[in-house]
Parts: structure tokens; sequence; C-alpha cells
């Protein structure tokens, strides 16, 4: 009987134990489960988090891209080459000052028409003197003018201006490829000058008068050209003025003045080379034609750079 109590009683205390042992591994699995479980959901919340940060991103950069393409300036007009047109037209002291520093008409640029056209530059200038549009240069590494409307413009003084720039500009293109009309002078000192004696030379023509202080303000630097071209033969430096010998004799003894001065010559730089304006100069080429007609030292000297002095390497100095 005792035994049977031992057994019994051991058989109990096994059974407890693993009971025991049992509940306790279960309840770590299902701890473990439930952590795998948790683990997983986190990975999961962490990967739609990544996806819905990777879909908004992609969506701002669309976006961004949209942003960019809508900034981008398509046209294709030449309002960005433009310089401050609204400073420059405010009033006349500033259009003038605009106008000395950056306008040339005789000079060879690029003529646009007012929508940035590249026109023929008698049409240009033809367009100038109807006083609506402005001369404006472009900001770019060519020179370009481009036809600016400015029918807002106040002051009247600047289509004033305008228009008798244009004026002359217009004129004096139209004299090049004509023929200087035939001559025969003598200057206040006896030299004698004809278009049969300057034929196969380039002549440098400057019109003047004492009364304008435009040419007399000239003479220091069209003395320095004549120091430059002088010692060329076939380059020869011709002015005409309107007054009479005497006084020109006598104005000249206190302002120096180089060039050969031929005496009462109104009516032939009037009425037949057409000179609208003191001072004016040409240049006439070898055969006799107007080769460039401008209104000042300024345009000669940039004149004959581009169009003398190519023609001088082919002549002689003397001695040569």
């Amino acid at each position: 009987m005792k035994n049977i109590l031992i057994t019994i009683v051991t058989m109990a205390v096994a059974f407890g134990i693993t009971f025991y042992i049992l509940t306790n591994f279960n309840q770590q699995n299902n701890d473990e489960l439930d952590f795998l479980v948790e683990e997983k959901t986190a990975l999961n919340s962490s990967t739609d988090s990544n996806d819905t940060l990777k879909e908004d991103d992609a969506d701002d950069s669309d976006d961004v891209d949209s942003t960019d393409n809508s900034d981008i300036d398509t046209d294709t007009s030449n309002n960005d080459l433009f310089p401050d047109v609204a400073t420059i037209l405010s009033n006349f002291p500033k259009w003038e000052t605009y106008y000395i520093d950056n306008i040339n008409l005789s000079s060879d640029f690029i003529p646009l028409d007012n929508e940035g056209k590249e026109i023929n530059k008698g049409d240009f200038l033809s367009d100038l003197t109807s006083g609506s549009f402005a001369p404006l240069k472009l900001l770019s590494a060519n020179v370009m003018y481009q036809l600016y409307k400015i029918e807002d413009v106040k002051n009247p003084k600047i289509i004033t201006h305008i228009k008798e720039e244009a004026d002359i500009a217009y004129a004096y293109f139209n004299r090049i490829g004509q023929k200087l009309p035939e001559f025969k002078f003598s200057d206040i000192n006896g030299n004698r000058f004809s278009s049969a004696s300057t034929n196969g030379k380039i002549v440098i023509v400057t019109c003047w008068e004492i009364n304008s202080k435009a040419s007399v303000n000239e003479f220091p630097k069209l003395n320095k050209l004549y120091d430059k071209y002088e010692a060329y033969e076939d380059v020869v430096f011709l002015s005409m003025a309107t007054d009479t010998s005497d006084k020109l004799l006598q104005f000249l003894t206190k302002q120096e003045f180089r060039h050969p001065v031929i005496a009462n010559q109104e009516s032939y730089m009037k009425d037949q080379v057409q000179v609208r304006q003191f001072p004016t100069h040409l240049i006439v080429d070898e055969e006799g034609n107007i080769e460039k007609m401008v209104s000042s030292v300024s345009q000669l000297e940039a004149a004959l750079e581009k169009i003398a002095e190519p023609d001088l390497t082919n002549f002689n100095e003397p001695g040569m």
C-alpha cells in the first residue's frame, strides 16, 4: 500500500512538472510568434511608408519640372537685348547722351525692323525719318540697331532729334556710289586740284565754315588724320569752306588746320554735293565715286579704318 502511494505521488509530481514545462514552452512560443508578427507588421508599415514617400517625391519632382518648364522664356523676340528704354527715352538729355555714345547711323551695322527682322539699311533709315521710331543698339556681340516704336514718347525734342539725324543719314546714304561732281579748284595758297589730277587716288574731303563751332572743334583730330595718311602719295586731303579767302587766311592764323582749304564753295557743296550740315566729310574712291559721306570726324575715322586702310596697303609711300 505504501509503495502504491509513493508511486501515485511520484506520478503526480512528474505530471505537475511536465505541465509546468509545457505551459512555459507554449507561452514562450506564443511570445516569440507575437514578436515576429509585430516585427513583420512594423516592417510592412515601414515599407509602405517608404513607398508613399517615393511616390510623394516623384510627384514633387514632376511639380518642379513643370515649374521650370513654365518659367523658360520661349519668346524669340529681341526684348531681352534692349537697353533700358524707359530711362533712355524719359527725357531729351538722357536720349542725346545715349545717342552720342551708342548710335552711328553712317556705320556698318545690322539693321532690324521693329519686329527684329533684318531689313535693308536704306529702308531702316527711311523708317526713322518718319519720326515714329527710335534706333536702339541691341546688347549683342554684333552691332545691331533695331527700330523701336515711340508712339508713347511725349518729348517732342526727342522725336525732332531723331528725324533730323535720320534725314541727314538717309540723304548721305543715298549719295554712296554716286560720282563726286566735277571740280577744278585752287586753294587759298594757290595749289590746284581737279577731278583729273585726283583720279586714281583716294580723296578725303571736309566741308565746313568758320561759323560752325562743331567744324572748328574737329581741327585737332583732322590734323592727326592728315599726319597719319599724308605719307601716302595716293591719298589727297581737301577741305571746302563757304567763307572768302581773306576771312579764311585771317582765321587760320589763329586756328591750325593743315588740310588744303578751298574758299567760296557754298554753292558747290550745297547744290552739287548736297551737303546738309557742317561739318560733312566724304571719302571718294580712286574712280571718283563717293564711298562714304558722314557728319563727324569720329565717323570719318571709323570709315577710313574700314575702307581706306585696306586699299592703302597697295599704295606706295614716297621713295618706295
